[in-house]
């Protein structure tokens, strides 16, 4: 009985220790929240693809388009005459636009080796749009919203080359863009208007650039 009078007075005296810290007839609670930049933003995952007509969301996640050593031999066995890679890259875009309307634009000076380019037509840019692209699993984005406006398929050397431009409400889109080195299409016909192939005479050697993807309000 006296041992457990003991703890039971221990334990008193704790609570009694403790009240001085609220006794007060008023206290300041310091509180603090963060704003984030409102403008805005994007992230993305880019997709490897090698074969024409695939489900992006089945290619490779990789972090850069490495579009590796260029072929003259077309799917069919055939010679294309011109260098080009069957691999492919689809980057998809996820949009966040803090209820800004914007636009998502694509740049680049093309692929180089030292001073000596890679013709301009023959990277190519595809803007695309998938209303099945998921937020999340089940969460489909469904149909590209009217009013917005997607980019038209053109050479990916340029400046501010246009991907998407959302409607005034400015959702939130996924957005793809497939990037290329292509070859002439069945039948000798060019891929896009502006298409300039790789001659085969062309300097050998390892050829590199950057594509800079940029969001913007508008």
């Amino acid at each position: 009985m006296k041992k457990t009078l003991i703890l039971m007075l221990a334990a008193l005296v704790g609570l009694f220790n403790v009240l001085p810290c609220y006794a007060a007839s008023s206290a300041n609670v310091s509180v603090n929240a963060v704003v984030p930049n409102n403008t805005p933003q994007l992230s993305l995952i880019i997709k490897e693809l090698n074969t024409q007509g695939q489900e992006p969301w089945t290619g490779t996640t990789v972090d850069a388009m490495n579009f590796g050593q260029l072929t003259t031999k077309a799917a069919d066995g055939s010679d294309a005459g011109v260098w080009f890679s069957p691999k492919y890259y689809c980057v998809f875009l996820f949009t966040t636009s803090y209820g800004n309307r914007y636009e998502v634009r694509s740049t680049s000076v093309g692929l180089s080796n030292g001073a000596t380019p890679l013709p301009a037509g023959s990277f190519m840019l595809v803007p695309g749009y998938a209303s099945q692209d998921e937020w999340s699993k089940g969460n489909a984005q469904g149909a590209q919203p009217t009013g917005s406006t997607l980019g038209t398929t053109n050479s990916a050397v340029g400046t501010d080359r246009l991907i998407y431009r959302s409607e005034v409400a400015a959702s939130n889109r996924i957005i793809r863009a497939f990037y290329s080195i292509p070859s002439y299409l069945a039948g000798g016909a060019k891929p896009y208007e502006g298409y300039e192939p790789i001659p085969t005479s062309q300097a050998a050697g390892t050829y590199t650039g950057t594509v800079t993807i940029t969001i913007a309000a508008i």
